[in-house]
């Protein structure tokens, strides 16, 4: 294969000019520079060769029938389409990072149907341990470290042989998110590899490229427990060859399915301004770039398929700490698994919680699992999730989140109009759905603002179609029809944020200067919060959920620096404060529905006449 030859590019005249201003910038003689720049290049390089790849198969179908269905779920269509656009373009395919097993199940989905050339596949270099970091190379494994802004030797060698790479017109893979989501949903995209692929495509002159967006699903997670204890500030564990043997020989529970999901690719030269043409160091238009990485995102989302464990999850972590009965956990599924249905949803093969003997089948399962845990020495059996065990719950629905978000931000901004002075109106819905958005905005994608509102003025007229009528009480139609989605989804990362508010606003106008120590702090606070309940989600304390407020406490400039410091901490306290408020009403108006009556009902049957 024509990756053979990567060597001969650290001879080319052009690559050992810029080695040669590099070396100056590192301190290092020329010959210096091509010896850590050939060391450098061994450590990157992938190595593909046929006679590895039954070998390489055969373990990886060791390693995930252990605990996965032999056969991968896979939209066979869509392969096919690709497998006739790949003779005459170039293909990157963009995944969807849930497991370790994302690569082995994702190249065995080609492998399995005949799909050749086989992509290579970007890893980081923590996998490049003992024993396994050869056999990956032979299969195309090309490692990267996870830092090197600050080695323009390093750089410089990776950068050539991805203009190498794309120059020969090989098909590449990675993840688009960087890292295994550890919270279910999907990561903001990374960027870097794209924005350097972009680059050499263009300094290349090859503009028949397709982006390939590719979901990856499990119906169990085998690293749950892992992504538990990280969220919990556990440290990672270091992937080591006695790390991987305890992995592979710790898989030993059936965890279901496997599904490969390949998305309608979207093409390079559509959505870019880039020439053939430019050359030199010219780079290409970053925002079109980001763009692109955001739409690989969102086909990503909008093909993941929906699965029974993932409604469940939702479901019960609804109900807020209380158990529910078969017959209560089928009226809330079955009415989500209906909207699955009418919408035309993406759902996993098997899926169907239409009756009760369905729904306790499925909930039998995740009882295997640990997930859920049964009483039954009362007159009917109630489920709940355990304590310790709602951060995996929360992966579990945070999965398919984004296909309820527009209903969930209609039901909080239904409950803001409610708690507001003024009358309900479709203006009011509108802004309190904008300020949602805007509080909300890097955890989620969104669609173009016109579309966004109208989905929400949609979800909010099927559920509640006299919500805007002056003669009804917005809470009675509330409480009548209970909210499905608002407060089981956004919850915990509203209240991850009453975290950093309180922790904030005790600092007064000191700024946070170290991250790793605050987010320590925040985790204390949290548990503190939780003692106290005045937060009641234990999957608000989570490192992941802290994180991603972070980010948002920086981009309003909460973290320092201004004067205005302390009012500015203020009026986000009172944001999370008043989005928190809505919540806590959906959550009352669900518990009216689903429990009031029913004990109202079992006292006054008690006390007679």
């Amino acid at each position: 294969m024509p990756v053979d030859g990567a060597g001969g590019l650290l001879e080319d005249a052009t690559f050992l000019a810029e080695l040669q201003q590099a070396a100056q910038g590192s301190g290092k003689t020329l010959d210096q520079a091509q010896a850590y720049a050939r060391k450098c290049l061994h450590e990157i390089e992938a190595t593909p060769k046929e006679s590895w790849l039954n070998p390489a198969a055969k373990l990886a179908r060791f390693i995930y029938t252990r605990s996965y269905e032999r056969q991968l779920d896979i939209n066979r269509e869509a392969l096919e389409e690709l497998r006739a656009l790949s003779r005459d373009h170039l293909l990157l395919f963009l995944w969807s990072h849930k497991s370790h097993m994302d690569s082995f199940v994702f190249l065995l989905s080609l492998l399995e149907n005949n799909f050749r050339p086989l992509p290579l596949i970007f890893a980081g270099i923590n996998m490049n341990f003992l024993g396994f970091g050869s056999l990956a190379r032979r299969v195309g494994a090309i490692f990267l470290r996870r830092t090197f802004q600050e080695d323009p030797i390093y750089k410089l060698v990776f950068r050539s042989y991805i203009d190498y790479l794309i120059r020969n017109k090989l098909h590449l893979s990675w993840s688009i998110e960087g890292t295994r989501s550890r919270t279910g949903k999907l990561s903001p995209p990374k960027l870097g590899i794209l924005n350097w692929v972009v680059e050499s495509c263009q300094k290349e002159g090859i503009d028949k490229v397709m982006l390939v967006p590719v979901s990856i699903a499990f119906d169990r997670i085998a690293e749950i427990d892992d992504y538990v204890a990280i969220q919990r500030g556990e440290p990672k564990r270091k992937e080591s060859l006695g790390w991987f043997f305890n992995y592979i020989f710790g898989m030993n529970q059936p965890y279901g399915k496997v599904y490969v999901r390949f998305a309608k690719p979207l093409a390079l030269g559509e959505t870019t301004t880039l020439s053939a043409d430019v050359a030199g160091d010219s780079a290409p238009d970053r925002g079109v770039v980001t763009r692109m990485g955001f739409e690989v995102c969102s086909r990503i989302e909008q093909i993941t398929p929906i699965k029974s464990a993932d409604v469940l999850s939702m479901v019960l972590l609804g109900a807020n700490g209380r158990a529910l009965t078969a017959a209560e956990i089928h009226a809330q599924a079955g009415d989500i698994a209906t909207l699955v249905r009418t919408r035309g949803l993406p759902a996993a093969s098997g899926f169907s919680l239409d009756d009760e003997e369905q729904v306790r089948a499925a909930v039998l399962a995740l009882q295997g699992s640990g997930l859920i845990r049964c009483f039954d020495k009362a007159s009917a059996p109630v489920y709940y999730i355990p304590p310790g065990k709602r951060l995996a719950a929360a992966y579990y629905r945070n999965t398919i989140t984004h296909y309820f978000l527009s209903a969930a931000l209609a039901e909080i901004g239904l409950a803001s109009c409610a708690l507001g002075i003024d009358a309900p109106n479709a203006r009011l819905l509108e802004r309190a759905a904008l300020n949602l958005r805007d509080l909300y905005k890097f955890e989620f994608f969104y669609k173009p603002t016109a579309d966004f509102l109208q989905e929400v003025q949609n979800e909010a007229q099927q559920r509640y179609p006299d919500w805007a009528n002056g003669e009804h009480s917005l809470q009675k139609l509330l409480r009548e029809q209970p909210p499905r989605f608002g407060h089981a989804i956004l919850r915990s990362i509203t209240e991850s944020y009453l975290i950093i508010a309180v922790t904030l606003l005790e600092l007064g106008p000191a700024p946070v200067t170290d991250r790793r120590k605050f987010i320590t702090r925040l985790m204390a606070q949290g548990e503190q919060m939780l003692l106290r309940r005045t937060v009641s989600c234990e999957s608000s304390v989570s490192q992941d959920l802290l994180a991603t407020g972070l980010r948002l406490a920086q981009h309003l400039q909460l973290l320092g620096g201004t004067a205005e410091l302390v009012a500015r901490r203020e009026a986000f306290a009172q944001r999370i404060v008043t989005a928190l408020s809505a919540i806590n009403l959906l959550q009352r108006c669900y518990d009216a529905a689903w429990f009031s009556k029913l004990s109202a009902g079992k006292i006054s049957n008690l006390l007679g006449p």
